[in-house]
Order: structure tokens, then sequence, then C-alpha cells
């Protein structure tokens, strides 16, 4: 490392020991907990000690406003629960509509060759058109 260059975890938690040691053990308890994602979840982020106030409030998430979301989730996507997917989409009602897909992992759309989510998500990129209502798209 060059000279005069600190890596970003000394330089930011200087002076906080005990909350950084707080960040080692949640990595470790949830690299027990969640091996295939658990550790990455709880690592520390760059922006945990900025010394700043958010410059906005936080949005609410609400069924208010245009419906024209379209929401795609792997059933079994080890980085964001199928659980948080189907909170967001009951949050945003009638304005959004969510296609399931039968296959595992975070990417989605043109990755994993599901023709069913990838054909109506395709739709939807092109035309704004949405599916009439929820949809679950089996494995290919």
């Amino acid at each position: 490392m060059a000279e005069g260059i600190v890596p970003w975890t000394a330089s930011v938690s200087a002076g906080r020991h005990s909350e950084t040691i707080s960040y080692a053990r949640n990595v470790e308890e949830d690299r027990a907990k969640f091996p295939m994602f658990g550790a990455a979840g709880a690592d520390i982020t760059p922006c945990a000690f900025w010394p700043s106030e958010p410059v906005e409030p936080p949005v609410k998430i609400t069924d208010e406003g245009p419906s024209n979301i379209l929401m795609l989730h792997n059933l079994r996507d080890n980085a964001t629960p199928l659980s948080g997917a189907r909170e967001m989409r009951a949050a945003l009602g009638d304005r959004a509509r969510m296609v399931t897909a039968d296959q595992g992992g975070h990417l989605a759309y043109k990755y994993l060759g599901n023709k069913c989510a990838d054909d109506i998500v395709t739709k939807f990129l092109l035309t704004g058109e949405r599916p009439e209502k929820d949809t679950a798209c089996e494995k290919n």
C-alpha cells in the first residue's frame, strides 16, 4: 500500500473500537447462521461512521402514486428474501405487480433463462404493460 494511504476501515473507525468490535461479532454470527451471504450482509459499510445527517427524510412507501411498477423476484434469492419482496409488494398496493420466478440466485432477468419471467419483463420494458395480476413463473 502506498505511503500515507490508510484503508477506509481503519480511517473511519478511529476512536470507535467498541463499534467495530460489534461489527466483527455480527459478521461471525451471520456467517454461521447464513453461510451463503450472511457475512457480507453484516459487515461494516463505508458510510457507517460518516458524521452527517440525511439530506432528506426517508421516503414512505405507499400505495399512492402511479401504477407503473413491475417487481421481479426469484423465489430463492440468497441476498434479498422473498418475504421482503412480499412486504414491498403489499405496501405498493395496486401500483405494482410482482413476478416471481421459481429459481435461485440474486439475478433474474435475462440471467437464468426463465422464459416466462423474461418475456413479462421484456414486454413491460418495451410497452409499459404489466400483467393483470401477480404472476408466478415455474422453473424451465
